[in-house]
């Protein structure tokens, strides 16, 4: 699924500029990625390495609206021990998120709403760092947004759920009055529309960016390659509702081609944008993705 680029990639959406940033790749099991689905099929289209790993993009975006500087999710963060950034394959040959930012001119202060698809680890770890021995707001001042339902499920996981939360990304936020919980859909600017997608989790939420005629959506895990849009039934064995995350891909297929409109999927090779592709004829779309 790709590795990061040293220079943040931007694109023109109607009178918007988007800045699609990264934090770098990990490595997802193969199974993982395409669970039912044997791997003589999909290793033809993504081949993994000798511990059957997939490289796993993590793409964000920034986004400058209204003098308000705007971010979409947040990587895995710097809390990681050692054994567990070898256990995920977690490479930066380019730097971190905030690396990327920095190269954009911007500190973590200067961002003013973070966005989270979902909490899982690999979304939300930059939303806190240590500092002198305690867990802290990474972007101080900024306000954090995610659904409701996630925060629940969050906060109150079962055996299955309980190791895709770690709580020192999300527990210090609420702490400290800075985390917004939302419901459904809902319209967070004139240009972000905040739109529930289940599936992967209960709660997961995808970002609809707009201006004028021009549209992208952000999945985050609702689609976690390209090649999920092209076979929506080869669902990732990471999502923990599986018939319900392929009535979200059907719709999110379906929305994106009759809008005409840009994918920005969270762990595609960096920068994991594109669009959908139906040639007449053709049994099912093809995602094409820009290079950067």
């Amino acid at each position: 699924m790709g590795t990061a680029t040293a220079t943040p990639f931007h694109f023109a959406l109607g009178a918007l500029q988007v800045t699609i940033i990264n934090d770098g790749i990990f490595r997802l099991d193969g199974g993982s990625a395409f669970g039912r689905v044997p791997r003589p099929l999909w290793e033809r289209i993504l081949a993994p390495d000798h511990l059957n790993r997939v490289p796993t993009a993590m793409n964000s975006i920034l986004l400058e609206i209204g003098g308000q500087r705007i971010l979409m999710e947040t990587g895995y963060g710097d809390k990681l021990t050692a054994k567990q950034m070898e256990m995920f394959g977690i490479t930066r040959p380019y730097g971190t998120l905030l690396d990327q930012l920095a190269l954009l001119g911007m500190q973590p202060g200067d961002i003013n709403v973070v966005i989270n698809t979902h909490l899982h680890g690999d979304h939300a770890g930059w939303n806190t760092r240590m500092q002198n021995g305690e867990v802290v707001p990474t972007f101080p001042n900024a306000r954090y947004i995610v659904q409701r339902l996630e925060w629940e499920d969050a906060t109150h996981p079962n055996e299955l759920t309980e190791p895709g939360y770690p709580v020192n990304n999300f527990v210090p936020l609420m702490d400290r009055g800075v985390l917004d919980l939302v419901e459904g859909d809902v319209r967070l600017t004139p240009a972000i529309r905040l739109v529930p997608t289940p599936g992967h989790t209960a709660g997961h939420q995808s970002v609809w960016i707009e201006s004028g005629q021009a549209s992208a959506l952000f999945t985050g895990d609702a689609v976690i390659h390209g090649i999920h849009l092209e076979r929506i039934n080869w669902i990732p064995a990471v999502d923990n509702y599986p018939l319900t995350s392929l009535e979200t891909k059907k719709r999110i297929v379906e929305e994106v081609m009759r809008r005409q409109a840009s994918v920005i999927v969270t762990h595609h090779p960096f920068p994991g944008l594109g669009t959908l592709v139906q040639e007449e004829g053709q049994r099912r779309p093809t995602f094409v993705a820009v290079e950067p």
